[in-house]
This record gives structure tokens, sequence and C-alpha cells, in this order.
């Protein structure tokens, strides 16, 4: 099971957060957001923590919004090209429209890219759009919207990115998850800001890895 986590925190505002996901290796793919995107110009803070992450082995995704289509083509190649500011292996498009008129417009973003991509239209969308990226986020949403989803096992690439589970829901909803999913996020972090930080799993897991003997 690999993990997707988006990590919308500022490395200053929580670097026991950051420093903890260099010991998490290759099991964590960790989505980057300078601010809503790369920024106007390169963050030293960013610079280090990611440098550290990619010699740690943890891939790292840069985030561009697409906002449903809405955003000029101009500016999505302008998030895409900051990212190179950045060792990110690839983009992760938010706001991503799911109905067959958009999957021209995002056909195209991915094609831009030229890395490797992760769509977040948060809902499952038109079945063509499995095709696009190697990983499509079909759900995004609290844990009471996931224990209401039909059940099953989603696409192949799906990820499900899962928030606001109670503490003594957190296993409910672990297996749940990897009875759906190879990907994605269980965190009992909530709304508004269900990203702002490192959910406690991982922090627990980043502990016990740091205290096993060499």
């Amino acid at each position: 099971m690999t993990t997707l986590l988006p990590m919308y925190v500022h490395p200053l505002d929580d670097p026991a957060g950051w420093a903890a996901l260099a010991r998490h290796g290759s099991t964590v793919t960790t989505i980057v957001n300078v601010h809503n995107g790369p920024g106007e110009a390169a963050d030293r803070a960013y610079e280090i923590v990611t440098e550290n992450l990619r010699a740690a082995g943890v891939p790292m995704l840069g985030y561009v919004d697409l906002d449903y289509g809405r955003r000029p083509c101009r500016d999505v190649w302008r998030d895409i090209v900051g990212w190179e500011c950045y060792p990110v292996s690839g983009l992760f498009f938010d706001q991503v429209s799911s109905d067959a008129d958009g999957l021209d417009g995002v056909a195209r973003a991915v094609q831009a890219a030229g890395s490797p991509v992760v769509l977040n239209p948060g809902t499952r969308p038109h079945a063509d759009y499995a095709g696009l990226a190697g990983t499509v986020c079909t759900f995004e949403g609290p844990w009471s919207a996931y224990l209401a989803r039909d059940g099953g096992r989603d696409w192949p690439n799906a990820a499900h990115l899962v928030y606001g589970v109670p503490p003594s829901d957190l296993d409910r909803a672990e297996k749940l998850l990897h009875s759906r999913v190879s990907c994605g996020l269980i965190s009992e972090l909530d709304a508004p800001h269900p990203y702002r930080g490192l959910p406690a799993a991982l922090r627990r897991l980043s502990h016990r890895a740091r205290a096993v003997p060499a």
C-alpha cells in the first residue's frame, strides 16, 4: 500500500513533520505545495526540505491547480515550469474536471507536464480519465462520506484521500481503504485544513523506525 500524502504546511511551521517524512523513504509519496503551486520564487525552506526528502528516497509531486478547467493555460504552464526549482519527480493536478467535456483540457495539461502525473478530480470521473495518468484520485473527502460511498474495488490506478477519521475508527478505515485501492491516505486531521501536517499514524511509524537499532 502506497501512501499519497498532501503536505500543505510550511516547513517552518512543522519542521518535525517534514523531518519525520524522510524516515518513510519510498513508502510515502508526498505532495508539495509552496503557495497554491510552486510560488512566484523559490522558497529556501522548501528547497532544504525537498532536497532532504530526495536524498532519503521520498517521491515528491509538485502541486498544480487546474481549477476545474477554468485556469488559463499560461498560468498552468507557469506552475508546471515553476516546479523545476525543486527536486519533484512528478506533478499533482488538483481540482481536475471529471466530465467528458473536460477531457481534452486535462489531456493537454498532462502532455505539457512531460513527467508522471496524479490527477485529483476528488470523485470518480468519466472512464476515459483513467488512461490519462498513472494515478487518479477518485475520492477525496471526510470519513463520513467514505463510509456512505459504494463499496467494492475501484479502478486499478485509483487513489482515495480520506480525512476526519476518529481515532477509534482508524484501523477500520485502513482496512476499508485497502479493500478498495492500493494507494491513498487515511488521516485523523479534519477540514477545513486536513493536510496541514503529518497524520499521527505516520509520525508514530517514523518514531518507531528511528528507534530500531542499526
